[in-house]
């Protein structure tokens, strides 16, 4: 069984600044293009039309995987 990551408050906050919902970073997370981070995490790229969202994610040492931050930036 397969289950949703969590979202920590630092990502909640990021979100809410944006204008983002849970459901908008979860499809990024599952759907986008995975990429590693020189941080020992991964990020996940969906891009939009005129803009990107990305999602930088780990797994802890209990085994969930952890929504670290959120991003989105504008697209030229």
């Amino acid at each position: 069984m397969a289950y949703s990551p969590i979202f920590t408050n630092n990502a909640l906050k990021k979100m809410a600044g944006l204008g983002l919902s849970e459901g908008a970073a979860l499809s990024v997370y599952k759907n986008g293009v995975k990429e590693g981070s020189s941080y020992g995490g991964w990020n996940s790229i969906s891009k939009f039309s005129g803009y990107e969202i990305g999602v930088y994610y780990n797994q802890g040492s209990d085994g969930v995987w952890r929504i670290i931050s959120v991003w989105k930036r504008n697209r030229r």
